[in-house]
């Protein structure tokens, strides 16, 4: 017999089945509703120990004035995007329109890549962040955003904010970095494209945004207000009285000074490095080792500057990340530094060294200059202690003065800065345009030098953002006791509810 549903019933069904629809669509508006206003109007707090997602009031400054938008093109390893990536979100937000992020994924995007390669001028061989603002354009390396524990290998300091407002304030200004190149004493110049020639690092500077002119101190008398930087490559004759003074005035007013001289060459510089703690010894750099030996089998010596491991600054931003790559720099013809100490017996604090050999170098002093191309000359000789400088020997070090205020800019500026370097065969052409790892390790070392001197003041007071690094310590009870708890107590909680809930239903 067929059974009639009672009308209360049907309408008490429909009614709920209403009331059930309009709480749906509620709900979804409430909800859109929430994300909206929560999307317009929110308040941003960062709650990192590090203050990792904060930006700087002089980055905010610099955002705040730009008229034109900066696109910001990521070339980056998949390890680092996620601490870059969520930096330029926060670049961004801050900058709104004026601030345009781009990814590209050198794996995947080669014509996207190899498009802005041909536009831009550089060589795809690194992981790289481009800036660009207007006509300009500047290049970040991402190994340059890192400091590592050499202890480690972990992530020490991030200076993602650092390097980016840097680069976004050099665009800003429409100038790029000017460094000038001596010329009227037979140095290595920076167009010459011949073996002996600076060309190469002409172009490898030019990605980095700096500009290279030459400059003859003889004819000027004085270094130009616009030098960020200035370099000595390779002199054959000595500077006069006059070129000296030149320099003297452009380091006391806080210069930046790159110089570069051969063993057996009298720059006329001695006393003006002096005055920095830096002195040129008289001799060449001589290797004798079981590591160097002819088809024979005999040990000989030879005239390299062998740098390895503790021979790179591990506290210079110049040598740091070398030292920690386990990389050689292999030097041919160099002579050797002495740091000048303050005092007898006390180290000059602002003066340290950049690159050092092992104890199986040592520093020929001999008073008639030996051709160092000629290798059969000494290939007998070993250490004399009674004339001979011992190993290991400096071949190059850096004079760094305290920072001064700067009352224009109302920001601290680096002091003078000086980087000896005793030798400058090495940067020729026809060894940085081999391929070998070793032979661009000393143009890196060159670009990370120029990099230093001529680095942005506005982002001093920028401090790097350490990681903080939370963890929970257990016993090995409590973490047997956390295992069974997540794998076997949990889903079975789970699922005796899901049973007990079926059951209640079905009741």
């Amino acid at each position: 017999m067929k059974t009639t549903e009672p009308v209360s019933a049907r309408v008490s069904r429909h009614s709920a089945s209403f009331h059930g629809a309009i709480t749906l669509v509620l709900a979804a508006a409430i909800l859109l509703m929430v994300n909206y206003v929560g999307f317009k109007y929110y308040k941003h707090i960062d709650l990192s120990a590090a203050q990792l997602y904060s930006l700087s009031p002089k980055t905010k400054d610099i955002l705040s004035k730009l008229d034109s938008p900066v696109t910001v093109t990521t070339l980056i390893s998949p390890q680092y995007e996620d601490q870059i990536d969520n930096l330029l979100e926060e670049y961004q937000q801050f900058a709104g329109k004026n601030l345009i992020i781009e990814k590209i994924d050198p794996a995947y995007d080669i014509a996207r890549t190899a498009a802005l390669q041909k536009r831009l001028h550089f060589q795809a061989t690194d992981f790289i962040i481009i800036f660009e603002y207007k006509d300009h354009s500047h290049f970040i390396k991402q190994e340059d955003l890192f400091e590592t524990d050499p202890m480690t290998g972990q992530v020490a300091s991030f200076k993602g904010e650092q390097q980016f407002t840097s680069a976004i304030e050099g665009l800003v200004e429409g100038k790029a970095s000017k460094v000038y190149f001596t010329e009227g004493h037979a140095e290595h110049s920076i167009q010459d494209r011949g073996d002996q020639g600076y060309g190469a690092l002409g172009a490898t500077l030019k990605e980095d945004n700096i500009e290279t002119e030459n400059l003859n101190l003889a004819a000027t008398g004085a270094v130009p207000d616009d030098a960020d930087a200035l370099v000595i490559a390779g002199p054959l004759t000595a500077f006069s009285l006059i070129e000296v003074q030149a320099l003297q005035k452009y380091l006391a007013n806080h210069g930046k000074l790159l110089v570069l001289i051969d063993p057996y060459v009298n720059s006329g510089l001695d006393d003006l490095l002096k005055t920095y703690g830096l002195k040129f010894d008289d001799d060449l750099v001589l290797y004798r080792s079981g590591n160097v030996v002819t088809s024979g089998g005999s040990i000989v010596t030879v005239p390299l500057a062998l740098i390895y491991e503790g021979g790179f600054s591990t506290s210079h931003p110049i040598t740091a990340k070398f030292a920690q790559s386990h990389v050689q720099l292999q030097i041919i013809g160099a002579r050797s530094i002495t740091l000048i100490p303050n005092n007898p017996g006390q180290p000059n604090p602002k003066v340290q060294f950049l690159l050092q050999t092992d104890a199986d170098a040592w520093g020929w002093v001999n008073k008639t200059p030996a051709n160092t191309d000629d290798f059969s000359s000494y290939q007998d000789r070993t250490f004399n202690k009674a004339t001979d400088i011992p190993g290991p020997v400096t071949i190059s070090a850096v004079y760094d003065d305290s920072p001064v205020a700067d009352p224009n800019a109302k920001t601290t500026v680096p002091g003078t800065r000086v980087i000896a370097i005793g030798t400058s065969k090495f940067l020729e052409n026809d060894i940085v345009m081999a391929k070998g790892e070793a032979d661009t390790l000393g143009a890196n070392f060159f670009n990370n030098c120029l990099d230093w001197l001529v680095k942005k003041n506005a982002t001093l007071d920028i401090a790097p953002k350490v990681p903080q690094d939370y963890g929970v310590n257990l016993s090995p009870m409590s973490g047997r006791t956390l295992a069974w708890v997540c794998e076997f107590f949990i889903p079975l909680a789970a699922l005796a509810l899901g049973i007990f809930t079926w059951f209640s239903r079905r009741k």
